[in-house]
């Protein structure tokens, strides 16, 4: 059967490879929007499990525009069940980005750099330490996109209103250490002092929101609650509510940036179902004669089906393989700008080569049943 099938494509080069190529541009489209939601996932993912056994503590009207004073830390520290508490404060490197993008300023205290780090380690130089000022750490793609290495010094920005006026405050930052590519929101980031970063950003002693880490055997969500009921005018997230949250998120992305692929995915497999119902009834006399000579039904439902998989299986592996090469090219091209925006993972050539086996499938489906259903005779008469 396989020796029919390949000669059908043979006879009919040109029609098979234009199946194919409408196969593999949709699977190509499924390669490049899939790879961005696997890498928002995964880098989400890898920077939860950073401060996987730490509680945000956030202004009760929000994250976004608000702040906590510091001494939050110190009531939170306070509540029963925790065992250290500390602010951190967050600021976009470039002020003319929003606040949720793009490289950030994190201000921390030094002393606690190695709890929110956990294993994470350096390629070189040190972390902060008591007494650094204007000293910063940096991400891997910062240090890559501005091409720093320790003893470098790095540009920080700071904008502010004054009598309806904006007046920018430019300071260097003298870099004492770079850290290892985390996949995280770690990598665009540049952490300074966080006492240097409120009189930098002239934020007083107020932070962004505070991390409360719970002591061993404590419950998480248990305590988030505590905290909640013992600090005014705050709301918490514990790891497990964070993580729901960033899911949902990304599940909507995720549909957004799949559902386009897969509409051209789906528009390449009509061509399939064109291109196999134009062969069927090309090829009326053929199945006319093998049922003639005995082919049972299920053989040409079996053929014509196989024809249609195959043409899913190889517009599949040539838009996995071309998806591959575009993304690894725009890879390297963000990486030496500071950033990376695809993951090409083997979930997600698994899921694209059986999306395209299954549309030629499904698309083959159709022309199948009308060949089975042939009488041998009128497809023996049939001109």
């Amino acid at each position: 059967m396989f020796d029919l099938i390949i000669r059908n494509f043979s006879q009919r080069k040109l029609r098979t490879g234009l199946t194919v190529f409408g196969i593999a541009l949709g699977i190509f489209a499924v390669i490049v929007m899939g790879g961005m939601s696997e890498h928002f996932n995964m880098t989400f993912e890898r920077s939860i499990s950073l401060t996987a056994d730490k509680i945000r503590v956030l202004p009760e009207v929000g994250l976004f525009g608000a702040s906590l004073n510091e001494s939050k830390a110190n009531e939170v520290k306070r509540v029963p069940g925790v065992s250290d508490a500390f602010g951190m404060l967050q600021s976009p490197l470039d002020p003319e980005s929003l606040g949720f993008a793009g490289n950030m300023v994190i201000g921390l205290p030094p002393d606690k750099l190695e709890s929110v780090l956990m294993d994470t380690k350096l390629t070189a130089g040190r972390l902060l330490a008591p007494g650094d000022n204007y000293r910063a750490v940096l991400g891997s793609n910062v240090a890559r996109e501005f091409n720093l290495r320790v003893g470098g010094e790095i540009e920080i920005r700071s904008k502010k209103l004054e009598r309806a006026k904006s007046i920018t405050n430019i300071r260097n930052f003298t870099v004492v250490g770079v850290m290892e590519y985390t996949g995280s929101f770690f990598d665009g980031g540049v952490i300074i002092p966080l006492d240097t970063a409120q009189k930098f950003y002239n934020r007083g002693d107020t932070v962004s929101f505070v991390l409360a880490v719970p002591d061993p055997d404590v419950d998480s969500e248990e305590l988030a609650r505590r905290i909640e009921l013992n600090v005014e005018k705050v709301k918490t997230f514990s790891p497990a509510e964070l993580r729901r949250q960033i899911e949902q998120s990304l599940i909507i992305f995720s549909l957004i940036t799949l559902s386009a692929a897969a509409l051209a995915a789906i528009i390449g497999s009509l061509s399939v179902m064109n291109t196999m119902l134009m062969s069927v009834s090309e090829r009326t006399k053929e199945f006319g004669l093998m049922k003639a000579l005995g082919a049972d039904t299920r053989d040409i439902i079996l053929m014509t089906m196989s024809e249609a998989a195959l043409m899913g299986v190889i517009g599949g592996i040539i838009g996995i393989a071309g998806g591959g090469a575009v993304v690894h090219f725009l890879n390297e091209y963000l990486a030496a700008r500071g950033t990376v925006l695809f993951a090409i993972t083997p979930r997600l050539i698994v899921i694209s080569l059986v999306f395209a086996t299954g549309l030629g499938i499904i698309s083959g489906t159709y022309p199948a049943y009308r060949a089975a259903k042939m009488s041998p005779m009128e497809a023996l008469r049939y001109e």
